[in-house]
């Protein structure tokens, strides 16, 4: 994707957002404007109130109350006194392009007369919040914020220049005033913020423990089981959120540890690696001892043994208890604000002493959990971390992954996911899941992959023979073709696919199948060459591609 699809899919999550959560509150005015004009007046009110929500941490119902905009609003569209953190916030939004010249000045204006008290040129709005303006005024060490938010990149040069000018003048004899660039990143920043997993603290007991200060701090000793089963029930998936994988549930490994806690428990500690935990910090009671001590764990992670917790749970969800002799040895590392990505480099080194597929190691990768927040502010499910407890409406990194490739226009990418799909992992992860890779991308490209896979699928039942064949094995070059010739199609930044898109593309993806099926079989019926072996073979697939590409030319000059 190019940086303009990417402002376009951060807007059009942004825009959404503002209907569902601020419409119900900010209604249109009653002005005889056309339905256009309206929805753009609601959508720049709402990115006011937004942005209030946002700096002061308050509701939406909170700061829809802060909207002032309309006639006379004299260039300020929304007023907040945070009384907490002692901060008067004017906002002045543009749900589009940054504001111009003229659109600043009449804001730079607007604080210049709220600073003065003429607070005659406001409008009724205003009158409403007037108190709170006057207070915060007469408010000792108050800073007034002056916020520019809208749906565009960055605020031209002029417009920067005017607001330090208007901030070295309001700063002469005091430091009362600062302003702010709301871009479209900061923006569609706090939508993805919101779902972000917090951090979670835990207590733990340890036994017999030793603890190591250099380089960092380190404690190790034993746990009883029961109490990481009591942790599972209480925080579930949040206790791996650090781990490369889930529990993934009844595998056999995953069952002879059951097995060993039911009927072995003094054993556990001799038949298991133990658990490696990860915490920003840790912290011990003053009064502690070696022999048994409660540690507080603060940012608490289990980064290798999460299949160990979640069989010794499933043990204690199936008895209702664990034995006190089942116990493990437990390694707690303090790896604080990790600046040193110590904790992703902990997590990948105890997780390569055994057998591990390359997809978990993406679970490392922090373009996975921007992915997952942008996924979920359009209330889509993105499952990058393998578990057991599998959301069915969810996307998974392997579907994500295919999909990917397939759109990817690159014929060697294509045809490695028929070939080997592991190499999606092993060579092409950098490619196809790079920072230039939305979630709204994501998303749309999956659902572009399963309705056509379902077309392609029904054609396959239908047809007989060779087209059997072809219609199973050659999915992905039809997908590689309709991408390199409609690339707009592919590329709205809407997720969900409309009636119009469905339409197109079923239309286009039997076309260009018929196309495919037509020059390939002209090529390699005389080679007894099946099309399983052909569309695994590079050789075979990049010519193919370009008579294929060739041909479409000449049926749209035709046209």
């Amino acid at each position: 994707m190019n940086k303009k699809q990417i402002l376009n899919s951060q807007k059009s999550q942004v825009i959404e957002a503002l209907k569902q959560d601020y419409f119900p509150m900010i209604p249109q005015l009653p002005r005889n404007w056309p339905p256009e004009q309206h929805e753009k007046n609601r959508l720049s009110r709402s990115l006011a109130a937004f942005a209030i929500a946002n700096l002061a941490d308050i509701t939406p119902a909170q700061a829809a109350n802060s909207i002032i905009n309309g006639e006379n609003d004299n260039g300020i569209d929304a007023i907040y006194f945070d009384r907490m953190k002692n901060l008067l916030l004017l906002v002045q939004a543009k749900a589009g392009n940054a504001p111009n010249m003229g659109d600043n000045k009449k804001f730079c204006d607007g604080i210049r007369d709220l600073v003065d008290r003429r607070f005659q040129k406001f409008n009724d709005g205003f009158t409403r919040l007037q108190q709170d303006v006057e207070d915060a005024l007469n408010t000792n060490g108050v800073k007034i914020v002056g916020c520019n938010i809208y749906l565009d990149e960055s605020l031209s040069s002029h417009v920067i220049a005017d607001l330090n000018q208007l901030e070295t003048e309001l700063n002469q004899f005091d430091r009362r005033f600062e302003w702010q660039d709301l871009n479209i990143g900061i923006t569609h920043g706090w939508l993805t913020a919101k779902q972000a997993i917090a951090p979670i603290d835990v207590v733990l007991t340890l036994e017999n423990w030793h603890c190591l200060d250099r380089p960092r701090r380190a404690f190790y000793g034993l746990v009883k089981a029961s109490e990481l089963a009591s942790l599972y029930q209480q925080h579930n998936k949040s206790l791996f959120e650090k781990n490369i994988r889930y529990y993934l549930g009844a595998e056999d490994v995953n069952l002879a540890i059951a097995e060993t806690v039911k009927e072995q428990p003094s054993e556990l500690f001799y038949l298991n690696n133990g658990l490696t935990i990860t915490c920003s910090v840790i912290s011990l009671p003053s009064g502690h001892k070696q022999e048994s001590t409660q540690f507080t764990l603060k940012g608490f992670s289990v980064v290798n043994g999460a299949q160990t917790v979640g069989a010794i749970a499933s043990v204690y969800n199936a008895n209702g208890s664990i034995s006190a002799d089942a116990k493990l040895l437990v390694t707690i590392i303090e790896v604080g604000t990790e600046t040193d990505n110590i904790g992703e480099k902990i997590t990948g080194a105890r997780n390569t002493q055994n057998a591990v597929r390359d997809v978990y190691f993406a679970a490392l990768d922090p373009n996975q959990e921007r992915l997952r927040q942008e996924c979920m502010v359009s209330n889509i499910i993105y499952e990058y971390r393998p578990s057991a407890e599998r959301n069915q409406d969810a996307i998974t990194i392997e579907q994500a992954a295919v999909a990917l490739a397939c759109f990817s226009g690159d014929t060697e990418i294509v045809v490695a996911a028929k070939r080997e799909i592991s190499q999606l992992y092993k060579r092409y992860y950098g490619i196809l899941f790079s920072d230039a890779i939305s979630g709204v991308t994501l998303c749309r490209y999956v659902r572009i992959f399963q309705y056509l896979d379902e077309i392609f699928s029904a054609s396959e039942q239908a047809a007989t023979g060779q087209q059997k064949k072809f219609y199973k094995h050659g999915r992905f070059f039809i997908l590689d073709i309709l991408a390199r010739r409609y690339k707009p199609l592919l590329n709205k930044h809407e997720v969900d696919l409309s009636e119009d898109d469905k339409i197109q593309l079923s239309r286009i993806g039997i076309e260009i199948a018929e196309v495919v099926y037509t020059v390939a079989e002209s090529n390699f019926a005389s080679d007894n060459k099946g099309y399983l072996a052909i569309f695994r073979n590079i050789t075979d697939v990049k010519p193919l591609t370009s008579e294929v590409m060739q041909e479409l030319d000449r049926r749209d000059a035709q046209a």
